[in-house]
């Protein structure tokens, strides 16, 4: 193939964070997540930035390269998907699982109970203020459970963009929001988070890997691709999985025909 991922510096995650409108800490209402102890409290990997290159390589925060190996669009339809049905921004579009109440709403905030721990609280900006003008305005649905991995995932809608809020249902420790939408590991401990933003608004262009541990979910790494964007995943194995990436042009805009690969990317260990 000839597209070669090459990196830039690394960039702190803490310094990205005002760059996401809608997400994460800029949200006033959003309460502070637990830090987890043991192995999961461990400093915030950084964000690289990828273009574009001759060979077949990801350039990981750290310095770990992995190689790509090019497949095809039939192999990946025959692999499961491991993700979750698209949610509207749509208030009717929520549903809550009945039984045991320990996922409930009361107006704009959404109550998650987790098995042990404290509840966790996620609050929405009021109708009114969910506008263009209001950066920190967000809007936080119920989406559905990553059984495997023992997480909630909650959909959270700034105006241009859009991310997801990982639950531990065991503990309730909760993982700051991630841009793009989750796809689980078979044996549940990693999830792969895909944010194709290529495209224009505000959506940040963005692949993360996030690790399951037995405190909660611990992000490893993340990649913001300059010549592609990740727009579907599938996972082969536990740490084999299919990417569908879309490439850019030369002059870095995206058409509507855009060349589509189908690469399987092994996660070191």
């Amino acid at each position: 193939m000839s597209h070669y991922v090459k990196y830039l510096r690394p960039i702190a995650l803490g310094s990205l964070a005002a760059g996401l409108l809608g997400l994460g800490a800029c949200h006033p209402d959003q309460p502070t997540a637990r830090q987890p102890t043991g192995p999961a409290a461990t400093t915030e990997p950084a964000v690289e930035k990828a273009t574009g290159s001759p060979a077949d390589t990801l350039h990981l925060p750290g310095g770990q390269v992995v190689q790509l190996r090019a497949t095809t669009a039939a192999a990946f339809d025959k692999l499961p998907f491991g993700g979750l049905p698209e949610l509207p921004n749509d208030s009717t579009a929520e549903h809550l699982p009945a039984g045991q109440g320990r996922l409930t709403r009361q107006g704009p905030v959404l109550r998650l109970r987790p098995a042990q721990g404290p509840e966790v609280q996620l609050t929405s900006t009021p109708d009114a203020q969910f506008t263009l003008q209001n950066a920190a305005a967000v809007r936080y649905r119920y989406w559905g459970s990553l059984p495997t991995a023992h997480q909630w995932a909650v959909r959270a809608w700034a105006w241009e963009s859009d991310g997801t809020v990982l639950v531990d249902q065991r503990t309730g420790y909760r993982l700051a929001e991630l841009p793009g939408s989750p796809v689980a590991a078979p044996d549940g401990r990693f999830v792969l988070f895909l944010s194709p933003g290529l495209g224009g608004g505000d959506q940040a262009n963005r692949l993360s890997l996030v690790q399951i541990e037995p405190t909660g979910a611990r992000l490893r790494w993340q990649i913001e691709p300059t010549t592609w964007e990740p727009v579907a995943a599938r996972w082969a194995a536990p740490q084999r999985v299919v990417l569908m990436r879309r490439h850019a042009l030369p002059d870095g805009s995206l058409a509507d025909d855009a060349r589509v690969t189908y690469d399987e990317l092994t996660l070191p260990r």
